[in-house]
């Protein structure tokens, strides 16, 4: 069998067609998202308040026993306020995606509407470019 035929050299090299832009159904991603956020700052801002507090303890703290307890605390603490950051996170760079991805999509329709400086201004745009 030539090389160029094989089954796995075809899938790793050949391009595929771009996953379509379902707009509607990111824009009602991106608002669940941030109708959600309330519920993620309920759970993050209560534990920072504690590591904070914490934090001043430890300052002040001269013996050895309650300063490795409070270090101990503020560890056990901060892998619970590390987890739900990420998760977070996560969700943020992926509504950021989203978004871009729209932009992308709204470029693209315009540019075949006939929008041409449209496109043209938006695609020098900065913000456009998710260069901030």
């Amino acid at each position: 069998m030539a090389l160029h035929n094989q089954s796995w050299r075809q899938k790793l090299f050949t391009k595929k067609a771009p996953k379509p832009v379902d707009v509607l159904k990111d824009l009602q991603a991106i608002s669940e998202f941030l109708k959600e956020i309330k519920d993620d700052t309920k759970l993050i801002l209560p534990e920072l308040k504690k590591l904070e507090e914490l934090e001043k303890e430890r300052k002040v703290a001269s013996d050895k026993g309650v300063l490795l307890v409070n270090l101990q605390t503020q560890a056990e603490l901060l892998d619970r306020l590390l987890e739900r950051y990420q998760f977070f996170q996560d969700d943020v760079d992926i509504n950021g995606i989203r978004v871009k991805n729209i932009a992308a999509e709204l470029l693209k329709n315009a540019d075949q509407a006939g929008l041409k400086d449209l496109v043209k201004e938006k695609q020098k745009d900065l913000n456009w470019k998710f260069e901030w």
